[in-house]
């Protein structure tokens, strides 16, 4: 069967590869570069987590965990590095004790530290009294660039054509096919079509008259050193974390790819039109995180060593889009991964692998349908 896959970010890349796993003929399409950094997949790193506030997505990270393991080994690569992590905040903030109550139902083994046992685990914080932390050693971060090319090799090797800077304008239904009408006048057709455009997906849904209520907001995050030779942000010894909702701060140990710690905010940011975005950060954005690691990780430097625009496409419960669409079940559409769905892209791909080739999926589906919507 021939697949086209429109879009080669981190679901795409994994689309493509389990699909040229599975045998298929596998033409995939992306507007700009593989491992291009106007999306939501470009970068050294992306936490990856058992550790939700909802059982639902624990629950999918025991497959999501399988699949990056295995991936993994195949790459022949380190793509994944387990290096533990900590959820912290007030033991009464709402997502805290989601995140405690879901882990424990899950099953998922976890410690529970008062404000004194992480301060002394992990002295780089400063934790304020009666604060709690959940630490889970499993937590990590994967590889995010390096994920999507390794994808896009594998996929490849095993016989997948990946059209790069190659611009999409349309997608129609045909009685011999569905028509992918590319930018310089050639109509693709094939047997199957999965559409993973992250921030675009919207765009081209809506032009086939699927209005979906996806909203793509505009991200920023950066890097600060610690003072010279120090080590103890090194993987290791410093570990991911995530300040609860209140504040949604959170960041990364230190590691080779990009200098200093990492330190993003998950709140949403402002809305924006993915072909317009403006890719300076903000100076309120940078005096945000210099003044949240001053008062909460003191050892670092107010140095900046680099820092990045990149985009979230969201929906309105930050659940995904995994369908096929009403009009055409020849095409699959996965999308909406609203900030936290890169860990979950082997997974991603191998359903939509099974979507396109009319399989059972590996897991229930029903929270990410697009009726959901009407």
């Amino acid at each position: 069967m021939k697949v086209a896959v429109v879009g080669l970010g981190g679901v795409g890349s994994a689309a493509a590869y389990h699909l040229a796993r599975d045998g298929h003929a596998v033409v995939g399409i992306e507007q700009f570069r593989v491992d291009h950094d106007r999306g939501e997949s470009f970068g050294g790193s992306r936490m990856i987590r058992r550790i939700y506030a909802d059982p639902f997505y624990t629950r999918l990270m025991d497959v999501a965990y399988r699949l990056w393991d295995s991936f993994q080994a195949e790459a022949g690569e380190e793509l994944f590095v387990r290096c533990g992590g900590i959820f912290f905040g007030l033991p009464d903030d709402p997502e805290l004790h989601a995140f405690e109550t879901a882990t424990t139902e899950a099953g998922v083994p976890f410690e529970r530290w008062d404000a004194a046992e992480a301060g002394r685990r992990y002295p780089q914080f400063r934790f304020q009294p009666g604060e709690v932390a959940l630490y889970q050693a499993d937590t990590g971060f994967l590889r995010a660039s390096r994920c999507v090319r390794a994808a896009a090799r594998l996929a490849r090797e095993r016989g997948a054509q990946l059209r790069e800077e190659t611009r999409l304008l349309a997608i129609e239904s045909a009685a011999d096919g569905v028509h992918l009408h590319l930018a310089d006048g050639e109509i693709l057709v094939a047997d199957r079509a999965v559409v993973c455009a992250g921030p675009w997906t919207g765009r081209l849904l809506a032009d086939r008259g699927v209005r979906v209520p996806l909203v793509v907001t505009r991200q920023q995050y950066l890097h600060l050193l610690p003072r010279e030779g120090d080590t103890q942000f090194a993987i290791g010894r410093f570990p991911l974390w995530y300040h609860a909702r209140g504040h949604g701060m959170y960041g990364f140990p230190e590691e080779e790819s990009v200098p200093g710690v990492k330190i993003a905010d998950h709140h949403l940011g402002p809305r924006v039109d993915p072909d317009q975005v403006d890719r300076e950060v903000d100076d309120a954005c940078r005096e945000a995180i210099r003044a949240y690691a001053r008062a909460r990780l003191p050892d670092l430097t107010d140095r900046i060593s680099y820092e990045k625009v990149c985009l979230y496409d969201n929906t309105p419960n930050e659940d995904f889009i995994i369908d096929r669409l009403p009009d055409d079940p020849r095409v699959v559409v996965i999308g909406g991964t609203s900030g936290h769905g890169f860990k979950f892209v082997t997974l991603l791909g191998r359903i939509a692998a099974e979507l396109a080739a009319d399989r059972e999926p590996s897991c229930d589906l029903h929270r990410f349908a697009l009726a959901r919507f009407r």
